[in-house]
């Protein structure tokens, strides 16, 4: 397959989408751009002597969200996905990116999925923490119009239990590691974020 193509179709059906009403244009092929990435980096970690499918990891990434807004999505992705490669795939790699789809946001604990699912799986968990899911805060209070008090009683409230609640979906021990960078650079931005929203500096002067 020419990933280089298939990167120019992914971009042309989700480069301008809007498939969140809280979120920017193109969020979803930005998002499956980083996931692809971040799971080749994970596979290396993870499968070092195996690169058998990174192609395919690479495709299915790419379009994992082909079907966001259309629930359940990974099922109708999985579905759209064969024909939008149908002439650029061959079956075997059709039927393998399908299936990563259709999986990776079916995630459980302790699941027997191939490692090639749990491995986008967990890509598609870590890129929405660290500093995207600060983005993605700040985009969803900006488009509800709301002040920024909002983001912080998320934090105050919610954040703690979105953050057990993704990080026991994990299927990796690097990748908790790299789920836990990402919640401790939350953290020490949240609590600069609250002193400053409360007209507090944050160095001795």
């Amino acid at each position: 397959m020419d990933i280089n193509v298939i990167k120019e179709i992914a971009y042309k059906l989700m480069g301008s989408r809007k498939a969140h009403l809280e979120r920017e244009k193109g969020f979803i092929y930005y998002h499956g751009l980083r996931v692809s990435k971040l799971s080749l980096k994970l596979r290396q970690v993870i499968l070092p002597e195996d690169c058998s499918h990174d192609d395919i990891i690479i495709v299915a990434s790419l379009f994992h969200d082909i079907a966001k807004g259309i629930e359940p999505h990974g099922k109708h992705g999985a579905i759209l996905v064969k024909d939008i490669l149908e002439d650029y795939c061959s079956a075997y790699e059709i039927a393998e990116i399908a299936k990563i789809i259709y999986y990776h946001d079916l995630k459980k604990e302790n699941n027997d999925y191939s490692k090639y699912i749990k491995i986008v799986q967990d890509t598609d968990i870590l890129d929405h923490f660290g500093s995207i899911e600060i983005w993605m805060n700040f985009q969803y209070r900006a488009y509800k119009d709301e002040p920024m008090q909002a983001s912080l009683e998320f934090y105050n409230n919610e954040f703690d239990s979105e953050v057990k609640q993704c990080r026991k979906l994990l299927n990796y021990d690097v990748s908790y590691k790299i789920f836990d960078d990402k919640i401790s650079f939350i953290y020490l931005f949240i609590d600069r974020f609250k002193r400053e929203a409360e007209g507090e500096f944050c160095i001795k002067i």
